[in-house]
């Protein structure tokens, strides 16, 4: 079955529009989950979670925007966002640690898109472990204790590492991006 079939079914209020979608999909939720949980348990509630939200804003899916598979990714992954946060893995990024101290351009598609690639091909060209904990606080907003146990450091070098990483990211906008 299409995704073009069961976003049809789930819009006209199908329930076996769900269960294709589960079926095709389920997997992809709990691999994101995974990604960011441990507990078994808490991969199986976000999947639960995910579907959830699916039917219930079934009617707000729009196609046009992107896939019905992505569509189910970014639920599965605010909902991932969500039950850490109620396990008190995550904390809110305070906006002195999102500053880089410049101000790219994102006010047009172009720009947007240059600056995003800019951006992405720092991220890639950053060591390991850097990206991962990079990816880590930003992304997945773990915090700093969070990441060091995760990735067995302590949580003065993830502290190195991210003024590191933000230090090499404004450097490449500075270089290369779209700036105001």
């Amino acid at each position: 079955m299409t995704d073009e079939k069961i976003l049809a079914m789930l819009k006209s209020n199908d329930e076996k529009g769900l269960t294709a979608a589960m079926g095709r999909y389920s997997r992809l939720a709990a691999s994101v989950a995974a990604g960011m949980l441990e507990a078994e348990e808490d991969i199986e509630e976000v999947v639960s979670d995910t579907f959830y939200k699916v039917w219930d804003h079934r009617q707000d899916i729009d196609t046009e925007k992107g896939s019905l598979k992505n569509y189910i990714c970014m639920v599965a992954r605010s909902c991932t966002l969500n039950k850490l946060r109620t396990l008190r893995l995550t904390e809110p990024l305070p906006d002195e640690e999102r500053d880089l101290g410049v101000e790219a351009d994102f006010s047009t598609e172009s720009s947007a898109e240059h600056n995003r690639r800019v951006i992405a091909e720092c991220i890639r060209g950053l060591p390991s472990p850097d990206r991962e904990v990079f990816i880590d606080r930003f992304y997945y907003s773990l915090s700093y204790a969070a990441i060091a146990q995760r990735r067995s450091l302590t949580v003065k070098r993830v502290e190195y590492i991210l003024h590191r990483s933000k230090r090499r990211l404004r450097d490449a906008l500075l270089k290369g991006g779209i700036l105001l």
